[in-house]
């Protein structure tokens, strides 16, 4: 997250930060039941609606809160860290719940404002007055541990009060733009399953801290292993109240059939047009007007025979890859045509031929995809099969983001979108084998079992948590270490040019200058990086700088001399302390500091300071100093005149200077664009002029350098590069930015839309 005057996290006590990273935890879990309960609650809607226009805003509803589900997360979270950020330095920084007035496309007239902050105000106000004691328990608790900060925490600067909670939720979903009926619901759904069952959160966070001894005598203090086993009941009793609730599992069955019945509208609307003919029209199987219709089972049976000659997947890191796009309609017409003399003319049913259709559409797509390494998109390509016999037996399939199938196929995609192509990498990465015997089980066990699904996806989940634990891990080293890098160059840049400011045009005697380039410099690194450059320590070691280039300037002042003869001492003790701070070197520091007071007592007598080699030229010592440094550091310095100090183009950091040889874009350039929007985390594809691809991940963004931080998936950086830099890379076809939201239901979107299109271009 992107926070300029956010205090890094590092001013929170690590038992603080424990507590936050168990709570978010459970958080986590609570809001992703939001999102999996949303899909149902809107399909179910959308099938008991009384028009068209109606259905259609539902499932818009859906369809965005789909697409931008993993952009609502991360708003969330990054909501709520602006505030941990905070929360050390300030108590009255706070978030406050506000009317919503107006969103990009969308304007809510006053009613619909209060309804909205009524609804909000309405789920703190329970939250507040259920969970008070674990609030105050929990404020309590964060006080104590932040005591020396004379921190008040209460409901404007605690992030885990439900206040910000809400806000947070209001905040990061204004993305998806409805109407307020949908909102309302979306509120209802963080109601039931994030609110009501709040004290989850607050109890992990407040036994975590009572474990780690921060008042551990409060009154009604849980313990975690508890709160850990509290926490499961509810999943438990949900899954059970499932099992016996058939009213509920009718009206999921129902809503599900009623999405499915409008996708069969769609086809049917576009079956005779000549440009999708081929795809959806006309039977499968015999044409005869006698062919009997294929049951249920039958169709199972030629499916599971087909399934069972598909490729298991190790051959794709063998050198030749095949993308499978399997011809169901072709494949199933000429198995029925082979055993027609026997069992006489077949044909698939109308409802089945559908299925067969859509999800053919559906993995077409998938294999089309550039955002897939080739080697992953063969192995999912493989799977159409059995989500062919998994749709045809549930069309809940189709409706249902949170069917364990599709979350399955979401969870492979997006674990795969980081791995390269190179044959001798994938044999020995982890993530691609695991994806490789998933879908193996898939092919070999898939019956008409579902809740094989169900297993593979949880162990494929947990398995991919520990791989994400390790890689961040990784990566929040790398990042550690790159803003590190970062902060030292910015130092270094900012010596430099505090110090070419006060030398330029100046004539100053050789040791000054060796003095301030060999020995201040590092001093004024130092300071800044340790109190900042706003800070007084800053303030002095620069105007140390000052005290000295006014000890060896003549002046014929009585009065001038008179306040120098107070300087100096001063200044001798001053340079001799902040020498000693960079362990500098001390005979070399002796010398210097002798020579400085021999031209010291020439000014204060009223002399001019005699160079002590005339044939030394100052100018030139500090051109050469300077201009290693500055090389070092990637910028070019411009030489001075003889006898005097110029200014040094110090402009760039060493990251920065493939900059030098690009053009500039204007701001309306939509590659710059591009670049200036990327948000951390997005993957992209960098390709050479070879023709090799990398995959990687933006780490971090470090604005002050201006600095994009690229890693593997591992978390080990590959790549950095500036704003503009990326900006030219994308114009050129050099990297390419990938789409990581959910795979499925892009391609679902993908369908739906271009058999609209089709269905609209030929009214």
């Amino acid at each position: 997250m992107q926070n300029d005057k956010a205090q890094p996290n590092a001013g929170l006590p690590s038992v603080l930060m424990k507590a936050r990273r168990s709570a978010l935890e459970e958080l986590h879990q609570l809001l992703a039941d939001v999102f999996d309960k949303a899909d149902d609650i809107f399909f179910e809607y959308a099938g008991k609606a009384q028009s068209d226009q109606e259905k259609d805003s539902y499932i818009e509803t859906m369809r965005q809160l789909r697409l931008n589900r993993k952009e609502i997360e991360r708003n969330f979270y990054q909501k709520l860290n602006v505030l941990f950020k905070k929360l050390p330095h300030s108590a009255e920084e706070g978030v406050s719940l506000e009317a919503i007035s107006a969103l990009e496309g969308l304007s809510l007239v006053a009613d619909d404002d209060l309804e909205m902050n009524v609804a909000l105000d309405a789920m703190v106000s329970k939250a507040k007055n259920k969970f008070a004691d674990k609030i105050y328990q929990l404020n309590t608790r964060m006080e104590a541990l932040l005591v020396h900060s004379h921190i008040k925490v209460n409901e404007k600067n605690n992030p885990f009060h439900p206040q910000q909670i809400c806000e947070a939720f209001n905040s990061a979903t204004q993305v998806v733009q409805c109407d307020i009926k949908k909102r309302l619901v979306l509120y209802k759904l963080f109601d039931k399953f994030v609110i009501s069952d709040y004290d989850v959160v607050l109890d992990t966070a407040n036994a975590v801290l009572a474990e780690a001894g921060v008042l551990p005598d409060l009154k009604g203090t849980p313990t975690l292993a508890s709160v850990r086993r509290r926490a499961q009941e509810p999943k438990a009793a949900e899954s059970q109240g499932e099992s016996q609730s058939g009213p509920q599992v009718s009206a999921a069955k129902q809503a599900a059939n009623e999405f499915f019945t409008q996708l069969q509208t769609l086809l049917a609307s576009v079956r005779n047009v000549p440009m999708v003919t081929n795809m959806v029209s006309g039977p499968i199987g015999s044409s005869a007007a006698d062919a009997r219709e294929m049951s249920n089972a039958e169709l199972f049976e030629v499916l599971s025979r087909v399934q069972q000659v598909q490729p298991q997947g190790e051959d794709v890191i063998n050198g030749k890859i095949s993308l499978p796009k399997v011809n169901v309609r072709g494949v199933v017409s000429n198995i029925l045509r082979q055993r027609e003399s026997k069992q006489g003319p077949e044909k698939v049913g109308q409802t089945d031929t559908d299925v067969i259709n859509l999800v053919s559409m559906l993995f077409d797509f998938i294999l089309d995809d550039d955002n897939l390494p080739v080697p992953v998109k063969a192995l999912i390509g493989r799977l159409q099969i059995p989500y062919l016999k998994l749709a045809i037996q549930d069309y809940g399939f189709f409706s249902r983001g949170g069917h364990p199938a599709r979350k399955l196929l979401n969870e492979l995609a997006r674990a795969g979108i980081g791995l390269n192509e190179d044959a001798d990498h994938l044999q020995k990465d982890m993530v691609f084998k695991k994806i490789q015997s998933t879908a193996q089980r898939i092919l070999s066990e898939y019956e008409k079992d579902a809740a094989l699904f169900d297993e593979l996806l949880h162990d494929f989940s947990q398995f991919m948590q520990t791989e994400v634990r390790r890689s961040q891990m990784i990566e929040q080293r790398t990042k550690a270490a790159e803003e590190g890098k970062a902060k030292a160059q910015l130092a270094e840049k900012t010596a430099l040019e505090t110090v070419r400011k006060r030398l330029d045009g100046k004539t100053v005697p050789e040791v000054v200058v060796r003095l301030l380039t060999d020995g201040w410099m590092s001093v004024l690194k130092l300071v800044f990086l340790k109190y900042g450059p706003e800070s007084n320590n800053w303030l002095g070691a620069v105007k140390t700088i000052d005290h000295l280039l006014l000890s060896v300037a003549p002046t014929e002042d009585d009065a001038a001399r008179k306040k120098l003869f107070n300087i100096v001492p001063i200044l001798l003790k001053n340079l001799r302390q902040g020498l000693n701070s960079v362990s500098f070197n001390p005979f070399e520091m002796g010398e210097m500091l002798t020579e400085l007071e021999q031209l010291q007592m020439q000014v204060l007598r009223g002399e001019t300071p005699e160079h002590l080699d005339d044939r030394k030229d100052p100018a030139k010592d500090l051109v050469a100093a300077v201009t290693e440094d500055m090389e070092r550091m990637g910028a070019t310095p411009v030489l001075p005149e003889r006898g005097k100090v110029s200014p040094l183009d110090i402009t760039r950091t060493a990251t920065a200077t493939p900059d030098a040889q690009l053009e500039a874009l204007p701001d309306s350039d939509p590659y710059l664009q591009q670049a200036k929007k990327l948000n951390v985390g997005a993957w992209l594809e960098f390709r050479n002029a070879e023709g090799n691809k990398t995959r990687s991940k933006l780490a971090a963004h470090i604005k002050s350098a201006d600095k994009m931080i690229f890693v593997n998936r591992t978390g080990v950086k590959i790549d950095e590069k500036t704003t503009l830099g990326l900006a030219h890379a994308l114009k050129k076809g050099e990297v390419l930015i990938l789409e990581d939201s959910l795979l499925f239901d892009r391609a679902l979107q993908n369908v739906i839309g271009n058999l609209r299109k089709v269905k609209e271009s030929n009214l």
